[in-house]
């Protein structure tokens, strides 16, 4: 799908194929959109299929690769992934066609569906009051492709009209809307809706948490606040991302005269991608595996885990090339022999020995306890050694199962793999079965932090670093523990981030709105391949070539061709 749109039969079709025999709807030969939705229960299905596009940009790993291994933190030593050697170009775009594609395909559902909702409240169809909670999570999806589109590429068109065969060329031929704009735009319309009335907003959506109890895996009212906080934070709207981010505290809770109450309620072992649904999530990707029934996956796990070992057989044998269930030197029966493993991805040496060093006493760091015997309850970022057993123990009897360190880091300066945050246990072949958590609660207290100290208020922008400080298990931070200097205390909100949301899609686009992108990711990206590729421009993905021709040369890549 492209900007220049051939929308009408294909929006019906994945519409009622997503739908199943739910629906009513009767397909037709043309792309009347009046004739469509015209219940709330047909809507509702309408907004499913706006969630397709999601899946399709972030469900399997190179849009991970894209935003957290081309990073200070992170790197993939494949010279044929382009999105993470950085060997891309207008015409040779990599996952960045995907994300246009997906994201503007999910921008024109959406406008199609409020246009056809409100058409229906016209019509006298349902009331303005059952057209709210739709419209709200509709307006929140939509927000939700252009957080995705201005994060990626910078400025990108901004529509929010539907498209119809009398204004598609028009559409098809916008230029690049200044982000800022498009990012003003939607946060004042996202507090429209989803502020309470008392506030002078409509309230569509219950202000709840996300997973409270459910595995619906919707975009609801707190994704719409954590998209409207982000934006605030990209353009400088300090107070407003403070007042915003105040709403998220009215929902998961606040902390920040109480950090041991977060680390209660939201245990640092809910972290990794294995666990899924948890409160503190505002958002996740989800998966699921069945052997003989649904198979939704992922594979950002394949390229997270230790090389997998093979025992070589007679040629020709069942068992030639047969995989087991040793991984870099230790038997490991949960992650099992059905898995398969690519290769991995890897903390760049700045991660492990600075930001988030072994015997640092953070419980992020995957560490085990003093006495060997069990993991310290953390998230798991890393993993120097693990708990399993020797690859000739055939018996894997749980009382032989001993702390051991892999065979490619025997000291703590070697390089660790990723941890068991990125891991999925029982993972046949490929197909990873966890749920990527891409917003979490934590990551807005660390956004309060920075707003706070944008505002000359250090004493509540400590307040919220040291929530998830504490959680970790280090000491809390003032601006006296770094001299006073509120750069260098900036740059400890930068560091926790750093340990707090690891492989969590973000450090790229953190980078780049703090305007460090390519200093920091020269400097200390160690990989093998994107030092030799790496260049300013980088910081956004290139417009794939063929929508610059679409749109009749409307848009443009100034700064690849400069």
């Amino acid at each position: 799908m492209t900007m220049k749109i051939i929308y009408g039969h294909i929006a019906a079709v994945s519409l009622l194929l997503f739908a199943g025999c739910s629906l009513k709807e009767q397909l037709i030969s043309d792309s009347r959109t009046e004739d469509w939705f015209e219940t709330p229960q047909e809507c509702r299905t309408g907004i499913n299929a706006c969630y397709n596009p999601i899946r399709n940009q972030l469900g399997g790993y190179n849009f991970w690769v894209a935003t957290e291994c081309t990073t200070d933190l992170m790197f993939l030593n494949h010279s044929m992934n382009y999105n993470a050697t950085l060997d891309i170009s207008p015409t040779k775009p990599a996952v960045a066609s995907t994300i246009w594609q997906n994201c503007y395909q999910g921008v024109m559902r959406t406008n199609g569906l409020l246009a056809a909702i409100d058409r229906s409240v016209a019509a006298g169809n349902f009331t303005e009051d059952e057209a709210l909670p739709l419209k709200g999570e509709t307006i929140v999806l939509r927000a939700f492709f252009y957080y995705m589109l201005t994060c990626t590429f910078g400025d990108v068109p901004y529509y929010t009209e539907e498209v119809t065969q009398e204004n598609r060329a028009r559409i098809a031929s916008l230029p690049r809307m200044p982000a800022d704009d498009t990012r003003n735009a939607l946060i004042d319309e996202l507090c429209h809706w989803l502020y309470p009335e008392s506030m002078g907003g409509l309230e569509s959506l219950e202000l709840k948490r996300s997973y409270d109890g459910t595995q619906e895996n919707r975009l609801g009212a707190a994704a719409g606040l954590m998209i409207a906080a982000k934006f605030c934070l990209w353009n400088g709207r300090w107070e407003d991302a403070i007042e915003v981010i105040g709403l998220l505290e009215d929902i998961y809770g606040h902390f920040a005269d109480d950090p041991v109450a977060f680390a209660m309620q939201y245990p640092l072992s809910d972290i990794p991608f294995s666990k899924k649904y948890v409160p503190e999530s505002i958002f996740e990707i989800s998966n699921t595996y069945e052997e003989y029934g649904l198979q939704v996956t992922g594979s950002i796990a394949a390229y997270s885990t230790p090389y997998q070992s093979n025992v070589e057989g007679d040629e020709g044998s069942e068992d030639e090339f047969r995989r087991t269930d040793v991984f870099n030197g230790i038997a490991i029966p949960e992650l099992g022999a059905n898995s398969r493993t690519s290769t991995p991805a890897r903390p760049t040496s700045y991660y492990f020995r600075t930001v988030l060093p072994y015997g640092s006493g953070d419980l992020r760091s995957g560490e085990y306890s003093a006495d060997e015997t069990e993991a310290r309850n953390g998230s798991g970022n890393l993993a120097w050694r693990w708990k399993g057993y020797a690859p000739e123990d055939k018996e894997r009897n749980p009382e032989d199962a001993s702390v051991m360190w892999f065979s490619s880091c025997t000291r703590p300066i070697d390089r660790p793999w990723l941890g068991n945050k990125f891991w999925c246990y029982d993972m046949y072949y490929t197909l990873d079965h966890n749920n990527y958590k891409f917003f979490r609660f934590a990551d807005a207290l660390l956004m309060a932090a920075e707003a706070y100290l944008m505002l000359g208020d250090t004493d509540k922008a400590a307040d919220y670093l040291n929530i998830t400080r504490t959680r970790a298990g280090i000491e809390p931070l003032t601006l006296s523990s770094v001299g006073g200097n509120p750069e260098a205390f900036m740059e400890e909100i930068r560091l926790e981030r750093a340990r707090e949301l690891f492989g969590e899609f973000q450090r790229k686009f953190d980078l780049v709105r703090w305007g460090i992108w390519y200093e920091r990711t020269l400097q200390y990206n160690d990989g093998m391949y994107l030092p030799g590729y790496i260049r300013p421009y980088h910081r956004y993905l290139p417009i794939p070539a063929e929508q610059i021709t679409y749109s009749g040369g409307a848009l443009d890549n100034n700064e690849y061709e400069q």
